[in-house]
């Protein structure tokens, strides 16, 4: 017979920034690869990031490892992690 077990989660602190259409653009790529951007003074910056949905102001963009960057939509990273008001 199958038996499911609980299980506790292991506390995880995110890397995480929240999307600004004010300071940052976006756009999708290919598939569910999108890039934004922020221009500051002299440079601008690129990230790169799976979304399996559309991306849309005050999402987050969050990030595992160099090569695990993902979108959060703000309901369920507001679901999932304490967000200082």
């Amino acid at each position: 017979m199958i038996e499911f077990k609980p299980f506790e989660s292991k506390p995880i602190i995110r890397m995480a920034f929240q999307l600004n259409s004010e300071t940052h653009q976006w756009m999708l790529l290919e598939d569910d690869t999108w890039i934004v951007s922020e221009k500051t003074e002299n440079t601008t910056n690129f990230i790169r990031f799976r979304a399996d949905e559309s991306v849309k102001d005050l999402d987050w963009v969050v990030q595992c490892t160099e090569f695990d960057t993902y979108h959060c939509s703000d309901k369920v990273f507001r679901e999932r992690n304490i967000v200082p008001e």
